[in-house]
């Protein structure tokens, strides 16, 4: 019997299923892999709202972490939100365990909701953009989270983060332009996608997901991004469940 790749997901749980956690798992799924899920947070919304981010209690993400290690050998990491700075300081400690030494990491830099409400602090970004955005093979802002991080701190050297994906880099009538910009061949390549007039619920975490489950499957990033943009496309054209102000993508191809 062929073993499943296994991916660790962190992030927060969206009681619609929408996106977080959830989404993680249902795209990880798709690639036929195992998730392991750590929360980062829990959440009160819905589709037109969240209301409420929840903290874990101290040290819930990095002992969930020390039990799943023993058992399980993980072969990408995919980050999600981090809302503060404690679950910042844990996730660090799991990025510095010798365990997971060379494991690709995908962080998906969560600032704000859809409707535009702020779910981390400034000081913790400045804790983010210092000690764990250079750990991860790669990030994917959109060009409002992207534009923060970079000004977030005087001092913050976007140099130190291997690769930055700028979601919707270039947005125009029909088509969003992603920008990748790979900081250690210090050049940039550039992608396209469809736009679709409705509003989608979870396209940053399904994304960054399916980008994940590729590097584990050890594509390249050009073929990863690839194989993301085609599963979004085919998740968006067969989604039939719709919240009040958002529509849900269809995960189970």
């Amino acid at each position: 019997m062929k073993k499943k790749k296994i991916i660790l997901v962190i992030g927060g749980h969206d009681p619609t299923g929408g996106a977080g956690i959830v989404a993680d798992i249902e795209t990880a799924g798709h690639y036929n892999f195992h998730a392991l899920s750590i929360l980062s947070c829990t959440t009160i919304q819905n589709t037109s709202k969240m209301t409420k981010v929840n903290k874990m209690p101290k040290n819930y993400i990095y002992q969930s972490f020390q039990e799943i290690i023993k058992e399980f050998k993980i072969d990408v990491i995919k980050i999600g939100l981090l809302p503060s700075i404690q679950s910042s300081k844990e996730v660090f400690k799991i990025l510095n365990n010798s365990k997971i030494k060379g494991v690709p990491i995908v962080l998906d830099p969560i600032i704000k909701t859809g409707s535009n409400i702020k779910v981390t602090t400034d000081n913790n970004l400045k804790f983010l953009a210092k000690n764990i955005y250079p750990k991860a093979e790669i990030i994917t802002p959109n060009i409002y989270e992207y534009n923060i991080i970079k000004n977030i701190t005087n001092n913050f050297k976007e140099k130190n983060i291997k690769n930055i994906l700028i979601t919707d880099y270039e947005i125009k009538n029909k088509h969003i332009k992603l920008r990748l910009k790979d900081n250690i061949k210090n050049q940039d390549s550039y992608y396209q996608i469809n736009r679709y007039g409705k509003n989608y619920h979870g396209t940053g975490c399904t994304f960054s997901t399916a980008l994940a489950c590729g590097i584990g499957l050890k594509r390249t990033y050009d073929e990863s991004i690839k194989i993301a943009i085609s599963y979004i496309k085919d998740a968006i054209k067969t989604s039939s469940i719709s919240g009040k102000k958002q529509l849900f993508l269809n995960r189970k191809l």
